[in-house]
């Protein structure tokens, strides 16, 4: 529906500022024969009667002008209605920057525990390959152990020697018994002796 507006519901008809409003009216009344003269209040002859005599007027601007110089989409784009939607979008913008930072973020920390995790696999590798050759030294060490052992084990006791006048004899063998009978007087005597019973 066209109307004349007064600068205050022009203001939140197109949604640009009252200096900009009055500029524009200022522009159009400047002359009369101007082609949008028509769509200000009041006329030309009406202003120039009023000023004549002295009584006050206001300024009435038409919606086809408003729609003429500032256009329907621009105004409905700059309305106050329009506003709480632009910052509704600026604030959900903010939002999904601190959304897209904290999963960056959150990336981050997560390839730094991929990696540590990375190396503590390395170093129990490197570990395990440690106690395996450790374990393989041992092993090795026992046999060369139990070998010594066997080789500085002491010999069984029929093999042990003993020396006898000098000579490296052997215990229980017949040479330590006869060795000492022959050598002893009283076993000779005693020999004869039971010979000559007989």
């Amino acid at each position: 529906m066209s109307s004349f507006l007064i600068v205050k519901d022009a203001v939140k008809y197109c949604g640009k500022s009252e200096s900009t409003l009055k500029r524009l009216i200022r522009e159009i009344t400047a002359d009369p024969d101007h082609e949008d003269r028509s769509l200000i209040d009041p006329g030309h002859d009406d202003l120039e009667a009023k000023k004549e005599a002295g009584e006050p007027y206001v300024w009435k601007i038409h919606t086809d002008l408003l729609d003429k110089r500032y256009g329907a989409d621009e105004s409905a784009s700059t309305s106050p209605a329009s506003k709480p939607k632009a910052e509704t979008d600026s604030s959900n913008e903010t939002i999904v920057a601190l959304l897209r930072e904290q999963l960056e973020s959150r990336d981050k920390q997560l390839e730094t525990k991929d990696r540590q995790i990375e190396t503590l696999e390395k170093q129990l590798d490197r570990k395990d390959d440690q106690i395996s050759s450790q374990n393989e030294r041992m092993r090795e060490q026992n046999i060369l152990m139990k070998d010594l052992q066997q080789r500085l084990s002491i010999a069984a006791p029929g093999q042990q020697t003993d020396v006898v006048n000098g000579q490296s004899v052997k215990e229980g063998s017949d040479s330590t018994k006869k060795d000492p009978e022959k050598s002893s007087i009283w076993t000779r005597e005693f020999r004869l002796f039971r010979r000559r019973q007989s």
